[in-house]
């Protein structure tokens, strides 16, 4: 594989991020920064706000920390890639998603082109800062491996409006010095290539290990586990239990802190707040002050705030207070802000951690935070405080690095995507569903369901319909690179009975944790093969039925692969594989 840019974007709900690095220093990742920004010492950060602000029609004014004080951004707009029956109620009902869904509907832009316009500023100005860093000239002629994250808890609806955006956005379009590829990857996956990158040489890490990644962000929480496998020359690891998460990132922090303001200031005082100044004080009062520092010590922290909305108020009773225009809030105070969605982060962790105790029998040797709501303090102190009697180690990294795990993760990635071998190699994954095929099998009395059961005229016999072949159960290991395959077969009279030469296939899935063999009503398609067949009809093996009745036999085989945070198919007629052009497939 010839020389490239590896580029890794971290698309998410709140804050969005890119690194990349030359395929001849994979050592040596970039963090892309420099952004445009309203506020000043917003510029260097690591990873700007996934915001945007539109003018008349759908013409786009500004995004992420260009957005100035006085206008009011869409904020969110990457949930409503996922379909609404997937998100929790309370996400459902949020007021921050409404006024997304509102603000995009007024304007009758789509989540899709909402991420495709976003996504295609902040890949503008990646192309800028990697041209200024490496050279105009040298990112012209080199071509790009890109990977993309999205939440681990993401349906395949959503990953596959993720891909669309990515390509609305212009980051495939075609370029003279070769095309640009494109993989998919999960947060927490990209999180562990990152974070695990790190192990390799560290005493103490042994085959049968098993580390739990708790990569919280802004809007969900993905919890993955890796066993290791090997370590040496390599990491080498699969996962251990089947991925868990939620949505109990960070904004709903923000949300309960906004709340909190509601009701120690009354409604009154807080709606005196204009939104400059209400974006001042989330931004460089909570964000950058209690919420990053924010330890469980008992200190008191003071909240600036314009002194109207202050005056008269629960904590603002003396002169000097009203002047100084400040909340004084307790170490209780904070607590029971970041409390209800502490609660659901630590039921999810301990809900991975017993998993990891019933199948592997032994406890996980640490757990990895990392993601922006990662590096709180808080968040390490109530983890340590809460495993330290298990034997259970909390790492969490200095500075933006749990923050960038995910984008940097990314970038190795697209490394490994281009043939390159990295410091880590995630060998295979565990199913969230049950994939299969819906056919016939011979009817027996007393094992298929009797309304099952129909004469087939072609095999000149009794059958049972309605019954499922499972490519792949839901908690099995899917090995990743490798495909798996499953052989049918159809009988035709006549070549009318295949219009346009095609053979549609159904690929049905269900994510029911015990699957049976009959298509029950959980039992939903996943998407349409057509294969074309390249095969002359009359060239097709005969077969005779029991009645001697002459039909031509077709076999085909649908192989499916995991790969790069999708599915992908391949048709096999009569042991000869159908060239791409021939396979199309359509979701639902």
């Amino acid at each position: 594989m010839g020389d490239c840019l590896c580029i890794g974007i971290d698309f998410g709900t709140t804050f969005s991020g890119v690194a990349w690095a030359f395929s001849r220093r994979p050592e040596d990742i970039r963090i892309v920064t420099r952004w445009r920004a309203d506020l000043a010492h917003n510029v260097d950060d690591a990873k700007a706000p996934t915001e945007l602000v539109y003018g008349a029609g759908k013409l786009l004014l500004s995004w992420g920390y260009d957005i100035n004080s006085n206008q009011t951004p869409i904020r969110w707009f990457k949930l409503l890639l996922a379909d609404q029956r997937d998100l929790d109620a309370e996400v459902q009902n949020s007021p921050q998603l409404k006024q997304a869904r509102e603000m995009l509907s007024v304007r009758n832009i789509s989540a899709v082109d909402a991420a495709a316009d976003y996504l295609r500023e902040l890949w503008k100005h990646t192309i800028a800062e990697m041209e200024r860093e490496f050279g105009k000239q040298a990112v012209k002629g080199l071509p790009f491996k890109v990977a993309v994250t999205f939440p681990a808890i993401w349906k395949l609806d959503a990953r596959r409006r993720t891909e669309e955006a990515v390509r609305k956005a212009g980051i495939l379009d075609p370029r003279l010095c070769g095309a640009t590829t494109l993989v998919l990857v999960p947060e927490p996956e990209a999180a562990a290539l990152a974070t695990l990158a790190e192990f390799k040489g560290r005493p103490g890490v042994r085959p049968g290990d098993v580390f739990v990644v708790c990569d919280a962000g802004g809007g969900t929480v993905d919890l993955t586990s890796y066993k290791v496998q090997m370590t040496d020359p390599a990491v080498d690891v699969k996962e251990a239990v089947e991925p868990d998460g939620k949505m109990c990132g960070a904004i709903f922090v923000d949300q309960e802190f906004q709340n909190f303001l509601r009701g120690t200031l009354s409604p009154r005082r807080y709606d005196k707040m204009t939104p400059t100044q209400l974006k001042k004080v989330m931004n460089d009062e909570w964000e950058h002050g209690v919420k990053r520092g924010f330890d469980d010590s008992e200190r008191e922290w003071e909240v600036r705030l314009p002194a109207d909305a202050v005056k008269g108020g629960l904590f603002a009773g003396r002169r000097e207070r009203e002047s100084r225009a400040g909340l004084k809030l307790g170490r209780g105070h904070v607590r029971g802000i970041f409390q209800p969605v502490m609660n659901q982060i630590r039921g999810l962790v301990k809900k991975q951690v017993d998993e990891i105790r019933n199948k592997e029998g032994k406890k996980p040797k640490c757990i990895m935070l990392v993601g922006g709501f990662g590096r709180c303090s808080y968040l390490y102190k109530v983890f340590r405080t809460e495993y330290s009697n298990q034997d259970i180690e909390i790492l969490q990294s200095s500075g933006n690095n749990p923050w960038t795990a995910i984008c940097r993760g990314a970038v190795i990635k697209a490394m490994s995507s281009s043939g390159q071998s990295g410091p880590v190699t995630i060998t295979s994954r565990i199913s969230k569903c049950n994939y299969g095929l819906a056919c016939y099998e011979p009817y027996r009395d007393g094992y298929h369901n009797s309304v099952d059961k129909i004469f087939l005229h072609t095999e000149g016999g009794y059958f049972a319909d309605n019954q499922m072949r499972w490519y792949l159960r839901r908690g099995m290991d899917i090995e990743t690179q490798q495909p798996l395959r499953f052989s049918f077969y159809n009988l035709y009279r006549y070549a009318s009975e295949m219009p346009q030469n095609q053979l549609p296939v159904s690929i049905l899935y269900s994510e029911t944790r015990s699957a049976t063999n009959r298509k029950e009503t959980e039992v939903s398609c996943l998407c349409e093969i057509r294969i074309r067949l390249e095969t002359p009809f009359d060239t097709l093996p005969l077969f005779f039925n029991k009645q001697g009745i002459e039909y031509r036999k077709m076999i085909y085989e649908v192989e499916m692969t995991s790969q790069d945070g999708l599915l992908k198919f391949s048709a096999y007629i009569n042991g000869r594989r159908q060239g791409e052009q021939n396979v199309e497939v359509k979701y639902e």
